[in-house]
């Protein structure tokens, strides 16, 4: 149940053997076939440039290399033979992949080295090839013949050559020697006997022909064997690559985008599990700030533990991981570091790390206790969409706090907009009411002299004392609404003291108790007020900050109330503030109201109402401190005017 080798296992198996010895009788029985068939092909074209003799040398040679490598590397290129014959491919690829060289570039360079014709050198060199892409050399065809002879005698399995591959079409080599099929094949017919001859006369062998016919049939069927085993290890294969693919599929279904970084790290485990087997499974992944986050999961997938440790000083930046290779990171390394966060963990010797790349490094670590691993380079495929996933969860989630963060700072923006034109629009009045005050008050205080006389010289109680009278608290007024909106053109400047903060408060209530337009509003409504329980003294200008105290006092009664009006006085020692609350218990404001409150000359009230400069004057009252007034509402349960001032000192 551990799956097919693969042929990196197979390597790191053979690392310590000796691999396979080449059969070197069988070696140059095949050179010897391909240099007889060479030479009757060449015979049978009857060019002038496929000379039968130059054929012969040519295909006896042409496999020279491999004597070559296998006489300075035996070791080496033992384990070449034994994979070739395990995979049944093209020797020259395994050859590339142990040794770093092919038998034809050695055989090329012994053949430079020993100054063999050119026609050798090149036939060693490229046969093989596919005629096509053969160089525009006056030897090409003899390449070619080399490679068609090369090509009829490892079809007809006669000694040894370490190649399977049979990539070459006959007929389009014969074709380009201006040979048909039906010379080819004669060749080949008897090449069995030929070859008995000729090996015969060297040595090679005693066997007569018909061993070698049958020493054929069984080295065919060998290699019928070997292929099936080959076909049989691949579909292995295939069925592993196809139960990755279908993981990947499944995994992608579920990881939806838009998902946070929890929900992809356990789809990753679900799916981790399906592949890997239940069992123990964590992860640790590197926040945006570097500390990591260590995370355990039940075999759900459902995260039973998260906790953020500081990293390893041990340890690299996990992004800079190489998530290429299966133990990119050394467990024993970090593990001091997790094992008080691994409660669950059934043997921490058992422990494995899986490094989760993805395009940009690694996104995350992926520990497990499972023995068996499906080959690297599919499990690859699988990680890796693993790491994309958490390294995309991981982007939507600083895109989705970026979004937010910009949505306050919109929000703010919007709001101290508001405020800037307010402030403009504010300044404006205040101006206009600056430059239009001092030819407005002299009018008024010819009218207000003029009706005080009228009072002193009417009969007592007479309507005419009365309409005197009114016109004299009209225009007095009309004067105080003057001085109210010079204050947005000229603000006072606060001329701090320490006074105590009861006397201040009692004196503000009072003060609006006094006002002339609202006695009855006053005459039965509770109005509390709540000190500290010990005194305490501020560091503020009392005149002020007392007529923004009054002003909150006033609109809080002028809601009105039902019961009570409620005034509540604290010092916030850390902020270095005073915060006084009016709170009453009236029928609150609508958003309209609570959004303009703060405008001058706005009244939700119509008939009786006041200027409307009760809450501005408070609020610049709040300014020249560097303080503010904030207002919380609700409709039929009332309202909570609260002002915070700052002080220079501890209180």
């Amino acid at each position: 149940g551990r799956g097919e080798r693969s042929e990196e296992a197979l390597n790191a198996s053979l690392a310590g053997g000796d691999g396979v010895e080449l059969d070197r009788l069988a070696f140059w029985r095949h050179c010897l076939a391909v240099a007889t068939a060479a030479e009757q092909l060449a015979a049978a074209a009857n060019a002038p440039d496929l000379r039968p003799g130059e054929a012969f040398v040519c295909g006896l040679l042409h496999d020279l290399g491999k004597m070559a490598l296998d006489y300075v590397l035996p070791k080496s290129y033992g384990r070449v033979l034994e994979l070739v014959e395990l995979n049944q491919g093209n020797i020259t690829e395994f050859e590339r992949r142990i040794i770093g060289m092919d038998h034809h570039t050695a055989g090329k360079r012994l053949a430079e080295q020993w100054q063999l014709a050119h026609v050798v050198q090149d036939c060693i060199w490229l046969h093989g090839s596919p005629f096509d892409m053969l160089p525009r050399v006056g030897h090409r065809r003899m390449i070619g013949l080399i490679s068609l002879a090369d090509l009829i005698v490892r079809r007809n399995h006669l000694g040894y050559s370490g190649n399977f591959s049979f990539g070459l079409d006959p007929a389009h080599l014969a074709e380009a020697l201006g040979l048909d099929m039906a010379t080819v094949n004669r060749v080949a017919a008897g090449l069995h006997l030929e070859l008995e001859r000729r090996c015969a006369s060297l040595g090679l062998t005693a066997e007569p022909s018909h061993e070698l016919y049958i020493r054929s049939i069984q080295q065919a069927n060998q290699m019928l064997g070997r292929l099936n085993a080959v076909l049989e290890r691949r579909s292995r294969s295939s069925s592993r690559q196809g139960q990755l693919l279908d993981a990947i599929t499944t995994f992608h279904a579920s990881a939806m985008p838009g998902r946070g970084v929890e929900d992809v790290l356990a789809s990753v485990v679900q799916s981790a599990s399906s592949v890997l087997g239940k069992g123990f499974f964590a992860t640790i992944r590197q926040s945006s700030t570097g500390p990591w986050i260590v995370s355990q999961f039940n075999e759900d997938g459902r995260a039973t533990h998260s906790q953020i440790i500081e990293t390893p000083s041990s340890c690299p930046d996990l992004r800079s991981i190489d998530a290429s290779q299966p133990a990119a990171i050394n467990i024993m390394g970090i593990m001091p570091w997790i094992v008080d966060f691994m409660s669950e963990a059934p043997d921490l010797r058992q422990m494995r790390v899986l490094p989760l790349g993805c395009g940009w490094g690694t996104a995350a670590l992926l520990l497990h206790d499972r023995p068996v691993l499906p080959p690297w380079q599919q499990l690859l495929a699988l990680s890796s969409s693993w790491g994309a996933a958490i390294a995309s969860a991981s982007q939507h989630d600083g895109a989705r706090r970026l979004g937010e963060e910009l949505a306050d700072a919109n929000r703010a923006l919007a709001q101290t907009q508001d405020r800037l034109l307010q402030a403009e629009s504010m300044a404006r009045v205040g101006e206009m009411a600056a430059g239009a005050a001092h030819e407005m008050n002299n009018p008024l205080t010819v009218i207000s002299g003029r009706a005080q006389q009228l009072a002193q010289w009417s009969a007592a109680n007479s309507r005419e004392q009365q309409a005197a009278q009114a016109i004299v608290v009209q225009a007095q007024q009309l004067s105080d609404l003057i001085t109210g909106m010079r204050m947005y053109a000229d603000p006072p400047t606060p001329k701090r003291r320490m006074v105590p903060l009861d006397a201040m408060l009692n004196n503000a209530v009072a003060s609006a108790r006094q006002q002339p337009d609202i006695p009855k509003a006053l005459e039965d409504l509770e109005l509390a007020i709540r000190l500290p329980d010990t005194p305490q003294d501020v560091l503020l200008d009392d005149e002020l900050i007392g007529l923004a105290i009054s002003e909150l006092v006033l609109n809080a009664v002028q809601a009105p109330p039902r019961s009570s009006v409620k005034v509540n006085a604290r010092i916030d020692a850390p902020r270095k503030r005073l915060v006084v609350e009016v709170i009453d218990d009236g029928p609150g404001m609508t958003e309209h109201t609570l959004s303009h409150a703060m405008d001058p000359f706005f009244s939700a009230k119509t008939a009786g109402r006041r200027t409307g400069l009760g809450l501005p004057r408070a609020c610049i009252m709040a300014a020249s401190h560097g303080g503010r007034v904030e207002l919380r509402s609700v409709v039929d349960r009332g309202t909570t005017a609260t002002l915070i001032v700052p002080l220079d000192s501890p209180a």
